[in-house]
């Protein structure tokens, strides 16, 4: 198989482990659709799709017909004949709205999890939702439905957010609160308005009591008394730009400091950190900084767990995998 040419869009997704396994999709020169997945190519479409949404073992789109279509383990499935309300894809399941039903397509199944809801939140390994009329708090965690929150301590969710398994929500009284490992952690904070969530930890900004502050390992910390100028969330790790401009990284329920000047760009997704200093692309993993790469432009960097594929400044596309780089990873012999 040649070199599959993705410089237009960067159409790949990066969830799998390595390249070779990565769940993609792209158009060849005669528009039909094709499945990438495990260094074989499918094509699943003739026609152009819209909508689409991908994960570690699945696509999900709408194709010709206005269906809902997904392909899982070589099968291709018709999921509604109708376009969801939204979608939310995760690493291993969609999770979408049908009118006011909120459902879940994982492992090649399709299932209800509520008859009636309002907004919901999903990432890797949590659903969340309001459920009506009940008005309580619900989570969908490990195949299971449980109750987060019931309507008599809590009616309305005012804002929320999840990481890959945890959830971090205001109420009614715009009291802030965690859910993580299938308790209710109350942080004694309202007003809370600026937070994030990444895998095991919650970072957020109490301007009432001006600190920065995070919860992990069960445990609310303050992080400095002074509001950082700017931060970014990962698993088990929050990078920040301090009151003096100093870059600095919490991993691991330890603070340091990365940089004694502010990135050009501080982004984070899953257990990755991507900044520049001029010219030189950095890589946050493990807690490790790696000088990945020169003269790289910005736009072209995807982040996946552990990986990141760009392009370099040759046009030449590249691969970080936990702390090493790889070229021409899409070619067979």
């Amino acid at each position: 198989m040649k070199k599959i040419l993705f410089t237009l869009s960067f159409l790949f997704t990066l969830y799998a482990s390595n390249a070779q396994e990565a769940m993609g999709y792209y158009y060849d020169y005669n528009q039909h659709f094709y499945c990438f997945y495990k260094g074989n190519n499918f094509q699943l479409e003739s026609n152009k799709v819209d909508s689409i949404r991908a994960g570690i073992d699945y696509i999900a789109y709408i194709d010709q017909r206005g269906d809902l279509v997904a392909y899982y383990n070589g099968n291709k499935f018709t999921i509604e004949e109708d376009v969801p309300n939204q979608m939310i894809a995760t690493p291993y399941a969609l999770v979408y709205k049908m009118a006011q039903r909120l459902m879940i397509f994982e492992h090649g199944e399709k299932k209800e999890l509520s008859k009636w809801v309002g907004h919901f939140y999903a990432d890797q390994y949590i659903v969340t939702w309001q459920e009506l009329p009940s008005l309580n708090i619900m989570a969908y965690e490990n195949g299971i439905t449980g109750v987060v929150e019931s309507s008599v301590s809590s009616n309305v969710i005012n804002s929320g957010q999840t990481g890959p398994n945890i959830f971090a929500y205001t109420d009614i009284t715009n009291s802030f609160k965690i859910y993580y490992g299938g308790q209710i952690y109350e942080t004694g904070a309202t007003q809370i308005n600026d937070y994030q969530c990444g895998k095991n930890i919650v970072a957020y900004i109490d301007k009432f009591n001006n600190t920065f502050n995070v919860f992990y390992n069960n445990k609310i910390k303050v992080l400095s008394d002074h509001l950082p100028k700017s931060y970014a969330v990962a698993a088990n790790m929050v990078s920040y730009i301090d009151w003096s401009d100093n870059f600095m990284l919490y991993y691991n329920g330890k603070t340091i400091q990365l940089e004694t000047y502010v990135p050009t760009t501080n982004v984070a997704q899953d257990n990755l950190i991507v900044y520049y200093n001029d010219i030189e692309l950095k890589i946050l993993f493990g807690g490790q900084t790696y000088i990945v790469d020169k003269f790289v432009p910005q736009q072209s960097v995807l982040l996946g767990p552990s990986s990141a594929m760009y392009l370099d400044n040759n046009n030449r596309p590249k691969y970080f995998y936990k702390g090493k780089t790889y070229s021409d990873f899409m070619t067979e012999p």
